[in-house]
């Protein structure tokens, strides 16, 4: 396949077979070496003004935000239930998420209003699917999900391509996560203990999508790309430093966890000044032992892993003391 890239490269852009193998390599080494060759090339081809479309497929661990015109193949392995919602201007709308897999990853797929009858009458879990021509976008959890737009589709394959079953991607992918020192994380899903040493000071509320929970920003109006103008809701942000005494990470919290980790709604927040907003959450916050789980990832910015939160865990102190004996009796073993 990276052949068949690179030859649409060279007709389309006049550019060297060398010269496009070093732009390929650069954007590997862009991203830690975390795409493959074939990913690469397709970012390289997106910097060059080209979408392949129909014409190459890629793996799910190759995808990242902003890629347009993307080709997929994987298993659905979880259907969500339908969410009705009212727009602004009243009118109804629905939605259903699809999670699809292959070996080197999962991504959710959202089916909006009329494409939410797909999977009540032509797809369903367990089905190999291709997706073509969607695009993709980073949720407010930093994870990526791909969307149909108007020109995207989604058709059940001919062949099921050697995938693994539905039960395996969701034993994959969806399983506990393992826990882990902060000194040994690497980029994954983790489970981690430690104590809230700082909170970073910010604007903890910003406005998201009341429906498919995207921030946006103000351009005049609120408006959301794939839902128009909307009244935004508040969702509270709350990021700080996480020591387990062998090392620290940075951590992001968003909406309920957040609110269920300081035991306030973002209601009872926006009522505060910015300072009385800040001080009752380092209050509530800094020393406290906790257990996030969570994607850990290296921020581009700061070049440092950081784990941004999808749960925030109860201290089950009888777990806790089980873990800590197992640990004692490995060293002593």
């Amino acid at each position: 396949m990276l052949e068949k890239i690179i030859e649409i490269l060279e007709k389309r852009t006049g550019l060297s077979k060398e010269e496009l193998n070093r732009r390929i390599e650069e954007k590997k080494k862009e991203f830690s070496d975390l795409l493959s060759k074939e990913g690469a090339a397709f970012l390289v081809a997106k910097d060059l003004g080209i979408e392949l479309k129909e014409e190459t497929f890629l793996e799910i661990k190759d995808l990242v935000a902003g890629m347009k015109g993307v080709n997929l193949i994987g298993r659905i392995f979880k259907i969500s239930d339908v969410f009705e919602f009212e727009r602004r201007d009243k009118s109804k709308g629905k939605v259903v998420n699809v999670y699809i897999a292959d070996p080197t990853g999962f991504v959710k797929l959202a089916l909006w209003d009329e494409n939410v009858d797909l999977v009540r009458k032509e797809i369903k879990v367990g089905d190999v699917v291709k997706i073509r021509n969607c695009f993709t976008r980073e949720n407010i959890f930093s994870d990526i999900e791909i969307s149909l737009g108007k020109y995207g589709k989604i058709e059940k394959a001919e062949k099921d391509y050697g995938l693994p079953s539905a039960e395996e991607l969701e034993k994959r992918f969806l399983s506990l996560p393992e826990r882990k020192e902060i000194k040994d994380l690497k980029e994954g899903i983790y489970e981690v203990k430690g104590n809230i040493v700082q909170i970073f000071k910010g604007k903890y509320l910003f406005n998201i999508c009341p429906i498919c929970k995207s921030s946006i920003k103000f351009n005049g109006k609120f408006e959301c790309s794939d839902h128009g103008e909307i009244n935004p809701e508040k969702a509270l942000v709350i990021s700080g430093i996480l020591d387990d005494g062998t090392s620290t990470i940075r951590f992001v919290l968003f909406r309920e966890e957040a609110e269920k980790i300081i035991g306030l709604k973002t209601g009872e927040l926006i009522e505060l000044s910015d300072e009385e907003r800040e001080n009752v959450i380092k209050e509530k916050l800094l020393g406290m032992e906790v257990v996030f789980v969570g994607k850990v990832r290296m921020n581009k910015i700061f070049n440092k892993l950081e784990i941004i939160v999808s749960k925030v865990k109860d201290l089950d102190l009888k777990e806790e003391s089980r873990k800590l004996l197992e640990k004692i009796n490995l060293f002593t073993a």
